[in-house]
């Protein structure tokens, strides 16, 4: 699997609309915790500085990524400006062992 580190945007004047949804955008990532899927995450929270997110997946492919960002509760219903999404390549620390 390769590790990407997902940068969520949120979009301007959103807060309302994710606390309406975040409840179910939690319970859809947290359905990528299992180790037995082809998108995992590993590990997700919010960014106050930049009234953002960021979450570090692993995925078989980048499609596989992004079809799973792009059902998220966040995403659909508008909140989510932009997801920026960066290869990245762990290789100290506990993530490591993600990483191909």
């Amino acid at each position: 699997m390769t590790v990407f580190a997902v940068e969520y945007v949120y979009a301007e004047n959103s807060a309302e609309l994710r606390n309406e949804h975040r409840p179910s955008h939690r319970e859809y990532l947290g359905g990528f915790v299992a180790d037995d899927g082809n998108v995992r995450l590993l590990a997700s929270g919010p960014t106050p500085s930049n009234d953002g997110a960021l979450l570090i997946m692993a995925a078989e492919t980048e499609a596989e990524l992004v079809e799973a960002l792009n059902n998220d509760p966040f995403k659909t219903s508008g909140a989510v400006q932009n997801a920026i999404i960066t290869e990245w390549n762990p290789v100290t620390g506990l993530l490591k062992e993600f990483a191909s």
